[in-house]
């Protein structure tokens, strides 16, 4: 395994204490997710993200009390948060293309840094407690609720709780059994088969 702490030291670095500013957490965040992503989360620490960013380590605790508290606030910024929802793409012609969205904004498509970071925490989840913690009561861990809605939503409000939450974890769970146990990457045209062979019929099977 390459030696992170090593490679980091290569990178400018500034003097510790200096105030940190939006921009400067970005950069912090940044770094965070591009080291997770090479290494895996358990592999980096504290001090290799301070490296990378150019900051100092004392920085970096004074605006984080912990790693996971760190890596929690990167996976904020790289989760999109959608609050409303666009109900005129919900109708039986868009619904498969609008599930298809959703599920591939959640998922990254297109962006395997965010996919090795979510497969990476994903694994890790188990093992850090304080991580598992921060993460379940983070907005990431509620981006399905717009699945749910807009599944929901195609069925008039008309079906049972279980059944409504059997539909909308299908797809996230398939996806993340394809990082987690194969570690592929996610492409698009595997989201569209999962809606369009999966998720439409059991949507249409409810509606008969």
């Amino acid at each position: 395994m390459k030696n992170i702490n090593n490679t980091c030291e290569q990178k400018n670095s500034i003097r510790p204490g200096r105030p940190i500013d939006k921009t400067r957490d970005l950069v912090i965040l940044n770094s965070a997710l591009e080291l997770i992503a090479e290494y895996g989360y358990e592999s980096v620490t504290i001090e290799a993200i301070a490296q990378k960013a150019g900051a100092g380590k004392a920085t970096l605790y004074r605006r984080w009390k912990s790693k996971p508290h760190l890596v929690a606030d990167a996976l904020l910024y790289i989760s999109p948060c959608e609050d409303h929802i666009e109900y005129s793409k919900c109708d039986e012609i868009n619904l498969d293309k609008y599930l298809c969205e959703l599920l591939s904004r959640y998922f990254g498509i297109g962006n395997e840094v965010r996919q090795k970071v979510m497969l990476s925490i994903a694994t890790s989840l188990s093992r850090d407690t304080e991580l598992s913690k921060l993460v379940n009561l983070n907005p990431i861990s509620k981006n399905c609720c717009n699945l749910k809605k807009v599944i929901e939503f195609s069925l008039n409000n008309s079906v049972d709780e279980d059944t409504l939450n059997m539909i909308t974890e299908l797809g996230p769970a398939m996806l993340f059994y394809q990082l987690i146990i194969t570690g592929k990457i996610i492409e698009k045209s595997y989201i569209e088969k999962i809606v369009k062979t999966i998720i439409i019929p059991l949507i249409e099977n409810q509606k008969l």
